[in-house]
């Protein structure tokens, strides 16, 4: 969780502020997207939350630029690579 020290910083921001924090959040964003996309792979069974928190496993059939298209038992999933996690 957050800490309350950082809530407190982020509450008591100017805009400029809060706009430079939200740059910095997008920044560590793609840097882990981009971490994430070069270690996976075609073939390999990832596991990912739906918008109703379901958790779903399905294997990576093809590597877009940000996205992947993940096969599963309920069709094919076009997913960011932040949201993917590796089965080991």
């Amino acid at each position: 969780m957050v800490n309350d020290t950082i809530a407190v910083e982020i509450h008591n921001s100017s805009i400029n502020e809060l706009k430079e924090i939200s740059e910095l959040i997008q920044m560590r964003r793609d840097k882990i997207a981009k971490d994430t996309m070069r270690e996976l792979k075609v073939g390999d069974k990832v596991t990912f939350e739906n918008k109703n928190g379901k958790v779903i496993t399905g294997t990576i059939r093809k590597k877009n630029i940000k996205r992947l298209v993940v096969d599963t038992p309920e069709g094919g999933w076009n997913v960011p690579a932040n949201m993917l996690t590796l089965v080991e």
